[in-house]
C-alpha cells in the first residue's frame, strides 16, 4: 500500500512538473491606444517553452485590441478594433489571419479580441 501511494505522489509531482513547462505564454499587444505605436510582447529569451524567442516591437494601430498566446508549438493572436465591427484571429498552426466574429458598438473591446484568441477555430496545433 506504501508503494502505491508513493507512486501516485511521484507520478503526481512528475506531472506537475510537465505542465508547467508547458504552460501557454500569453499577455496583451496593444490596449487600443487613441494613436499607432509600439506594442509589448514579454519575450523570455531563456524559455524552452515558447515559440519566440526573440524580442521585437510590435506595432499597433489606433483603437486596436491584441492579445496573444504561445507554446513551443504554436503563435497565435486574437484582435479587434474598437472603430470596427469584426474580431480577428490568427496562428501559426493554421494559416493566416481570419474573420471571427461580428461585433457591434461598445462589444468591440478587449474580450472580443481574447474570444478570437481562444476560439476553437484558432488552433494550437497543425
Amino acid at each position: 500500500m506504501k508503494k502505491i501511494i508513493l507512486a501516485s505522489v511521484l507520478t503526481t509531482v512528475a506531472l506537475s512538473a510537465m505542465v508547467d513547462a508547458n504552460a501557454a505564454t500569453s499577455g496583451v499587444v496593444c490596449a487600443a491606444p487613441t494613436s499607432a505605436g509600439n506594442g509589448t510582447i514579454t519575450v523570455d529569451t531563456s524559455a524552452t517553452n515558447e515559440m519566440v524567442v526573440n524580442s521585437f516591437s510590435a506595432k499597433c494601430s489606433a483603437n486596436v485590441h491584441m492579445v496573444y498566446d504561445q507554446q513551443k508549438s504554436y503563435f497565435r493572436v486574437g484582435a479587434v478594433s474598437s472603430a470596427g465591427s469584426r474580431s480577428f484571429r490568427g496562428s501559426t498552426a493554421g494559416g493566416s489571419v481570419t474573420s471571427e466574429a461580428t461585433c457591434t458598438g461598445t462589444s468591440c473591446n478587449s474580450a472580443a479580441a481574447t474570444s478570437a484568441l481562444t476560439s476553437t477555430n484558432n488552433p494550437t496545433s497543425g
